[in-house]
């Protein structure tokens, strides 16, 4: 009895385990290898009952495409691939539509930018407006996407739009740009908010042709935003007048030295006495600003007398044969109302000495502040009085190495 008894316990219990496993079997089985269909270039209805019949749930996502409007494009899980059912699949949906080119509406008003952009088939989206003192009221300033661009037409255009200055005037420093090309002097100014004005050509061997000589106003200068600046381009000197400028030079310089050289008047030399007993005090150079002649020399030495110094008894005519040094042209004394022009330049290494000339250009006209020989690394500093706007130039042996402009 007690083994039947055994025997009935065992075998319910097998049931039951038999029961279980058959109702995990139904519930979870069937979830495990569902496999996801291929559904690329389906409609989007259709591809949404196929995910919810194999188990899954459809998300979608509308692009911009040349496929046909509400046809699958593409799907987040691959085709064929197995996975558990309840999973969330997203299908990419095309909007349809046909590509157009996006035209360039900046620095335009603003009905007119959305009438290009509606008449290209595309409409505009968000419009942000800033203050901007550089650009008129109403006008656009920049968009996105920026031209030149292809979108679909379906494609939003949004537009940053100025609402003028805010009245508060700003200033920005001119940039640097010796060296640079006309192109990219241009667009540094732009991201400077300045302008370029106009672009002038100037002779020069020290920078290469086509590119900033220098700016006006000059670098470095503080201005309000959206000055207009001055570009100075390089350009190759003309060898005839070149020429000429050299030849011009070269009879200044010829004139200066003939004024140089020019024999200064003196006074006969006084006649010698004989003297006794002469103190020597008496013998020394004196120099008597009522008489023509400043440097006199003691008269010859009577028999007797003590010799003098060497360097008192020097004949008036070897003083005068000393070589002389350049004499500069004076810089005339600040008047009312000048401006003082600081010149500094330091010569580069040279082999030999060179001719320089230094020349100033301003509303009193032109002329020399410095011609003679230099040598190689000698510094020149000196300030200039000038009226208005002036230009000092320096030329170096036969080329002109340096200019600066002093408003």
């Amino acid at each position: 009895m007690n083994r039947l008894f055994r025997w009935g316990i065992f075998i319910a219990l097998l049931v039951l385990a038999g029961s279980s496993f058959i109702a995990i079997r139904m519930v979870f089985g069937d979830n495990n290898g569902a496999t996801v269909p291929s559904l690329i270039g389906v409609s989007a209805v259709d591809a949404t009952n196929l995910l919810q019949s194999a188990g899954f749930l459809a998300r979608i996502d509308q692009v911009d495409s040349h496929s046909p409007e509400g046809t699958v494009i593409a799907q987040s899980i691959s085709p064929g691939e197995q996975t558990d059912r309840g999973k969330i699949v997203t299908l990419k949906v095309s909007r349809g539509g046909t590509q157009v080119r996006i035209p360039d509406v900046r620095n335009k008003e603003y009905p007119t930018a959305v009438q290009e952009l509606e008449a290209a088939g595309l409409k505009v989206g968000t419009v942000l407006r800033v203050s901007d003192q550089l650009k008129q009221p109403n006008m656009v300033i920049a968009q996105n996407p920026a031209a030149p661009a292809s979108v679909m037409s379906s494609r939003m255009v949004d537009l940053l739009v100025s609402e003028g200055g805010t009245g508060r005037e700003e200033t920005v420093q001119v940039p640097d740009l010796r060296g640079e090309t006309e192109a990219n002097a241009r667009r540094i100014l732009e991201q400077s908010n300045l302008v370029m004005s106009r672009a002038l050509s100037q002779e020069t061997n020290q920078f290469p042709e086509g590119t900033v000589v220098r700016t006006d106003p000059r670098a470095g200068a503080r201005v309000p935003t959206g000055r207009a600046v001055s570009l100075y381009i390089a350009r190759a000197p003309d060898p005839a007048a070149q020429a000429q400028a050299q030849a011009q030079a070269q009879a200044q310089a010829q004139a200066q030295a003939q004024v140089q050289t020019q024999p200064q008047p003196q006074s006969p030399a006084p006649a010698a006495q004989p003297q006794a007993n002469i103190p020597q005090a008496a013998e020394t150079p004196t120099w008597n600003p009522n008489q023509p002649t400043q440097l006199q020399t003691s008269p010859q030495q009577q028999p007797g007398q003590q010799a003098a110094p060497a360097q008192q008894q020097q004949p008036q005519e070897q003083v005068q044969q000393q070589p002389q040094q350049p004499v500069q042209p004076a810089i005339p004394a600040p008047q009312p109302g000048d401006k003082t022009a600081r010149v500094r330049y330091q010569v580069p290494p040279l082999a030999r000495p060179l001719d320089i000339n230094i020349a100033i250009n301003d509303q009193s006209g032109t002329r020399t502040l410095r011609q003679n020989q230099v040598q190689g690394g000698e510094f020149i500093s000196m300030d200039v009085p000038y009226s208005g706007t002036a230009t000092v130039t320096v030329r170096l042996g036969n080329q002109q190495v340096w200019q600066e402009r002093y408003n």
